[in-house]
């Protein structure tokens, strides 16, 4: 396989563009910023799936040049791998990342604007936060040091994350505290009762696997809401981690309270008190996926390797 597809190559690449973009955004040069965030992001996300297998790097249409290539059958004037849409598309469906990360979606459409001169940024937009988060979300599924990762800038991408951190912490904390005071409100003149029997009209779900046609399987776990203490439910995508004996572990996507309308996306889950991997169990703590579900739908661990600093 051609050097420039294996996994040492994707992830020095991934590191240039991860250093260059950050030299660019202290010079506030936006675009370069942009294209190079995105890049880094591509080449990183390619590297996780070289890394399971050469063969998540194909498009699954046109010709067969590059299916010959990566097999060594014969050598490919043109190699046509995915894009950065479908190879994020790829770790999603591998529980690798969220399945909902819109600013994600963003970054990449916003990489691809600057690169055919059509680029919209909204202020309100934070891609620093965003590059780093998810950049470190993979180096972290690839075992890779991230001080050895970001360098010298090891430091503003702590910093950036900190501060984030906190602001999420403060949104949620007054989310929380907003759905408890409008549910008090709503049943502070009325019996115990009139709360209890709303209670019991909310829709019940049937926690476990859900498998559609439209969207990719989930899983419903029930949890209680930080906000109301009710059950909510949690969805979560395919088991990130199985061990013999032992319910299947998987991570939080979203969180739904029909009683309090509460809600948390992927990245408010830890500082509402959810752990990154949860089990997948009941309220009772039985099991949600049998062996078999468990077995076909996670993927299969990777091998760890080391990056060596150049």
């Amino acid at each position: 396989m051609d050097d420039s597809l294996s996994f040492e190559s994707l992830l020095r690449g991934a590191r240039k563009f991860a250093r260059s973009a950050l030299e660019a955004h202290s010079t506030e040069n936006e675009e370069v910023f942009l294209l190079h965030a995105g890049v880094s992001i591509e080449r990183l996300a390619k590297a996780a799936l070289v890394r399971k297998s050469p063969f998540l790097l194909m498009e699954m249409k046109g010709k067969d040049d590059t299916l010959f290539h990566l097999t060594g059958v014969r050598q490919a004037t043109k190699l046509r791998t995915v894009g950065a849409g479908q190879a994020i598309g790829r770790l999603r469906d591998m529980a690798v990342l969220p399945q909902r990360d819109p600013d994600l979606d963003e970054l990449i459409e916003l990489r691809n604007g600057v690169a055919h001169l059509m680029a919209s940024v909204d202020e309100a937009f934070d891609g620093l936060t965003v590059f780093c988060r998810v950049t470190n979300q993979l180096l972290e599924h690839l075992k890779r040091n991230q001080g050895l990762y970001w360098g010298s800038r090891s430091n503003v991408v702590s910093i950036t994350l900190s501060d984030a951190h906190e602001k999420v912490e403060r949104d949620v904390a007054r989310r929380i505290e907003q759905a408890r005071r409008l549910l008090k409100k709503r049943f502070e003149d009325l019996p115990q009762a009139a709360l209890e029997g709303f209670v019991a009209t909310r829709p019940q779900l049937d926690y476990g696997l859900q498998v559609t046609d439209e969207r990719p399987p989930k899983v419903f776990v029930p949890w209680k809401c930080p906000a109301c203490g009710h059950t909510a439910v949690l969805t979560t995508g395919p088991p990130n981690r199985i061990t013999y004996g032992e319910p299947a572990q998987s991570s939080p996507e979203s969180l739904l309270c029909f009683v309090c309308r509460f809600t948390l996306n992927p990245h408010e889950m830890q500082v509402a008190g959810i752990a990154n991997s949860i089990p997948l169990v009941d309220e009772s703590g039985a099991r949600l996926l049998t062996d078999v579900e468990e077995f076909l739908w996670s993927p299969q661990p990777d091998v760890d390797d080391d990056l060596h600093d150049d």
